[in-house]
């Protein structure tokens, strides 16, 4: 397709014509390449003039060639433009110094990929970061065998998933090294869905014919992949690519002779990320079946976390892992109120090693036993739950390293296994340093846009076995399993007075509310997954909800899933009596159930004043928390955040000021 401004258009044509749909005619384009026969598709009108797009008709390999050779030289001289390059799927400016600092910080100390680019977005040079002076004006220092590019020009530096661009406009040379000033502003852009995996040198190869000049037969090696896609070395003059052309039948063949056989769509052609000066055709790959479709996942996944293991054999190593890290100690418990969990833990962690389409136990292994570990389940039908991270105290391994690799592996596997999921679902405690920058800090900053939600609450706990005080009973209050009238009360409010994405991602709407789907789903797995709800009523009719919900022994140890929410039926306050009541009810619930404990989730007040019905009930005040629901789009960066937060410690922090 060509796009030509009309008097151009008008000039090149055999015969004075105007540019009518669907008119064929013969361009004589350039002196250089062969006459083109085609036809106009669209007539667009720009303030500069009308744009008429060109479709070229049976158009000869050599020709096509001679057409791209003259597109390459106009480019070159900044007459053409390849249009060709997808838009970002996230992009932002980041000003917050704070944010900058911890930025570069991170990206100097992991070695990002670096280079010098010129206004116009020309390469000059390949840069390595070196180090951070922080007493010195120009703090960063970078490595390079090249000349020093003269300023002003921009730094781009790639990590796991971005690239991170800053101006520069004043250098120094210290040596060999060249130093830069930390930047007042910064441009972050992604484009890529997920991460990709990168095998050995020639290990793994692509094969096919093209589709529309059959003499060509394309073999090139891999450079890197992913789940739903590939990038692959291509000579553009030579093999003919271009974005938008589709491939009926290729082969991806492994050095071990494996083969896997697919349908594919060229997505792009141009430069790679790491700027090599090669041509790089990414493509997305659409298997011809579903076994080739199960070993490709498997084939990646292999590649992307060779350290990492998600087998359900690990249950014991996992078990003495959470000790040693002092997950038992939190919120004032010890080890000894999880040992009647110990055995229901390593049967869940056996169950759901065979159900990957429902959550995964992710471990990184090592001689001595497990070096750190994540766990991930799907409690609703479109909400995946991140919990349990503990990484070992005394780590043979580079803390970071033992973060970044449980969090890839697992969130990898959610993304193979789990496609319907929406929402990433996380409860953080207000005073847990780790988890508040891995899951906390990236939803923050996606809640005005609605792609996040954030729902402070406090966690209450009680023993089911324990004896309370008896209450004298609530006047004319009875308390039952609701009917379906007040279930679809209780749904009415629900929409009323929470979050859509609140209700969204906890199944909290009229046509999920009973979880029926995804109980079945846990139920094939041999887990217990349940949701009832018990209503308080007197003769006005039903005055207060509480929303139960049971998982399987060991699925949770601290009971986060085993979970109670009151919902409030009326606008009138309700007596403290009524409301301990309650409480007592569902506390029978669970010892009905044999469940040793239960957590309350009090979301409805500010000072703990507002909960002592909880605490008249017996319920201890495990502190304040955070529910946190993100957009599962936005996952990459997330993980972009841990790969910070967890960055080596080795370069010192970039000053809060530059003298």
């Amino acid at each position: 397709m060509l796009a030509l401004d009309a008097e151009t258009l008008q000039a090149r044509m055999d015969a004075p014509c105007t540019p009518d749909l669907g008119a064929r005619h013969v361009l004589e384009l350039h002196a250089d390449v062969e006459p083109l026969l085609g036809e106009v598709v669209d007539v667009v009108p720009s303030p500069s003039g009308t744009v008429v797009d060109y479709a070229v008709k049976e158009l000869p390999l050599q020709a096509v060639r001679e057409l791209l050779t003259l597109i390459d030289r106009l480019t070159a001289r900044g007459l053409a433009v390849q249009n060709d390059v997808a838009l970002p799927r996230e992009q932002e400016t980041i000003t917050d110094p704070r944010r900058i600092r911890e930025v570069l910080r991170a990206l100097m100390a992991n070695r990002a990929g670096a280079r010098a680019v010129s206004e116009q977005g020309r390469p000059l040079t390949r840069l390595v970061p070196a180090d951070i002076t922080p007493e010195l004006a120009l703090p960063l220092e970078w490595h390079t065998d090249d000349v020093f590019p003269n300023p002003p020009f921009s730094i781009e530096m790639v990590s796991h998933f971005s690239v991170y661009r800053f101006t520069v406009t004043r250098i120094e040379a210290r040596g060999e090294r060249l130093a830069t000033a930390v930047p007042t502003r910064i441009e972050r852009s992604r484009h890529r869905a997920w991460i990709r995996a990168r095998p050995r040198e020639n290990d793994m190869f692509i094969s096919f014919t093209h589709p529309r000049w059959p003499e060509l037969r394309i073999r090139r090696p891999l450079i890197d992949l992913s789940l739903d896609g590939a990038a692959f070395d291509t000579q553009r003059l030579s093999d003919m690519l271009y974005p938008g052309l589709a491939i009926q039948d290729l082969s991806i063949q492994s050095d071990d002779r494996e083969r896997f056989d697919f349908r594919g769509i060229i997505r792009h052609v141009g430069h790679p990320g790491d700027w090599s000066g090669e041509d790089v055709a990414g493509i997305l790959l659409l298997p011809r079946s579903e076994d080739d479709g199960r070993r490709w996942r498997d084939q990646v996944l292999r590649l992307l976390c060779p350290n990492t293991r998600a087998d359900g054999t690990f249950a014991a190593q996992v078990w003495e892992l959470l000790d040693r890290a002092g997950y038992f100690s939190l919120s004032g418990k010890s080890h000894n109120d999880f040992l009647p969990q110990r055995e229901g833990f390593g049967e869940f962690c056996h169950r759901i090693s065979n159900a990957p389409h429902l959550g995964c136990q992710v471990v990184r292994p090592s001689g001595r036993g497990v070096e750190g570990s994540v766990a991930a389940i799907r409690p609703y039908e479109r909400s995946t739950f991140f919990y349990q991270t503990a990484r070992h105290p005394n780590h043979v391994t580079a803390r970071g390293q033992v973060l970044r690799d449980i969090h890839l592996d697992i969130m990898t596997r959610t993304y193979r296994d789990s496609p319907n999921t929406d929402w990433l679902m996380a409860m953080v405690q207000e005073t847990a340093r780790f988890p508040r920058l891995a899951y906390y800090d990236i939803p923050r900053r996606y809640v005005d846009s609605g792609r996040s939600y954030i729902l402070p609450f406090r966690a209450l706990q009680t023993r089911t076995f324990d004896r309370m005080s008896p209450w004298p009973d609530a006047t004319e209050t009875t308390f039952a399993v609701a009917n379906d009238e007040e279930r679809a009360l209780v749904c009415e409010v629900l929409g009323r007075t929470k979050n859509p994405i609140y209700l969204d991602a906890l199944d909290l709407v009229p046509e999920r509310f009973d979880l029926s789907s995804i109980c079945d789903v846990w139920g094939k797995a041999g887990i217990l997954r349940k949701r009832e709800v018990l209503v308080a009523r007197t003769q006005a009719g039903p005055m207060v909800a509480a929303i139960v919900e049971l998982v399987g022994e060991g699925v949770h140890l601290f009971g986060l899933l085993d979970s109670v929410r009151i919902v409030p039926l009326r606008d009138e306050v309700l007596p403290n009596e009524m409301l301990v009541q309650l409480l007592d009810h569902v506390r029978e619930f669970y010892k009905s159930h044999h469940k040793a404990m239960f957590t309350y989730h009090f979301e409805g007040g500010d000072n703990k004043n507002d909960m002592g019905h909880a605490l008249d009930a017996g319920f201890q005040d495990m502190g304040g928390a955070f529910l946190i629901l993100l957009r599962w789009e936005l996952v990459p960066e997330m993980l972009e955040q841990i790969y910070q937060v967890a960055a080596p410690r080795d370069l010192p922090p970039l000053p809060h000021t530059t003298p």
